[in-house]
């Protein structure tokens, strides 16, 4: 077995802004590339995350163990996970983050873009049951629109859309939120 990867936190940054994915959100979990001229459309949020507790465990090869971090939002209590792409594996590509939601809130930061990657967030029935079974009321901006939603769904954000903000105005059954994007 291969012991845990140590990353510092500007090794962590650079590996998130060329392969893997923040939020978690939450996103949560939108980066820009440092080079990107849509560096002053980051999201808002992400300068509250606390990189350094990062941290999932390479067990073997292509298997990595989830570290569970806590939300930069007060609503979202249980812990998150997410797969860092090529902060966990280099060869992965795919950085996707999954968060359970109770109350409302609103996530996803200001209105913004990503130039470098595509994005897809879910919003799925999270009783354990049926991820069918959704009952909650939310809205994002995806394009020039606001899309109100209270049904199971995703959002396809194509690169250069503005987004945002996802807002959870109600919540009846806890729903699942994931944020996934592939790189290059």
């Amino acid at each position: 077995m291969a012991d845990n990867k140590e990353i510092n936190r500007r090794d962590f940054i650079q590996n998130l802004s060329t392969g893997a994915a923040g939020i978690a959100f939450a996103s949560v979990l939108s980066t820009l590339a440092a080079s990107s001229p849509a560096m002053a459309q980051q999201p808002d949020y992400y300068k509250k995350m606390d990189m350094s507790k990062l941290g999932n465990k390479l067990r073997e090869p292509n298997v990595v163990e989830f570290k569970p971090w806590k939300s930069i939002h007060d609503t979202i209590t249980s812990p998150m996970i997410t797969a860092w792409g090529s902060g966990d594996i280099p060869e992965s590509k795919l950085a996707i983050g999954f968060a359970y939601i109770t109350q409302p809130d609103t996530l996803g930061g200001s209105t913004h873009s990503h130039d470098d990657h595509d994005q897809w967030i879910f919003l799925i029935g999270g009783d354990g049951k049926n991820f069918l079974e959704f009952d909650a009321d939310c809205e994002m901006l995806l394009g020039d629109k606001v899309r109100k939603i209270n049904y199971s769904c995703y959002f396809f954000i194509p690169k250069g859309t503005p987004h945002c903000p996802l807002v959870i105005k109600r919540v009846g059954k806890p729903i699942v939120f994931i944020d996934a994007r592939v790189n290059g």
